[in-house]
């Protein structure tokens, strides 16, 4: 079985994989990573060659957003009146 992982930072994950060994060869070997088609531009032009998914074999025209999309889907759920921190007068002083 292979296993594509796309990541905003892909591409440090699999160094770190590698690195601190989380796997031996024989099971990292069945995964591949690759980067988010928004946050690939963002990167090295050596990233983005090595790690692109449309550059990629098994990912296809994926980009990889699919969550963003969701959320930006599922936001006018999010009450327009939602408080967000903390304001002065629900402040609690510590000192008295």
């Amino acid at each position: 079985m292979l296993v594509g992982l796309l990541y905003d930072i892909g591409c440090r994950l699999e160094c770190s994989w590698h690195k601190f060994k989380f796997f031996d060869n024989s099971i990292l070997s069945r995964f591949h990573f690759a980067i988010l088609v928004f946050h690939a531009y963002g990167h090295q032009w050596p990233c983005q060659v090595v790690y692109h998914p449309w550059k990629r074999k098994g990912f296809g025209l994926l980009d990889g957003e699919g969550c963003e999309r969701l959320w930006s889907t599922l936001k006018p759920l999010i009450g327009p009146l939602r408080v967000s921190g903390v304001s002065g007068s629900h402040h609690v002083g510590l000192l008295g």
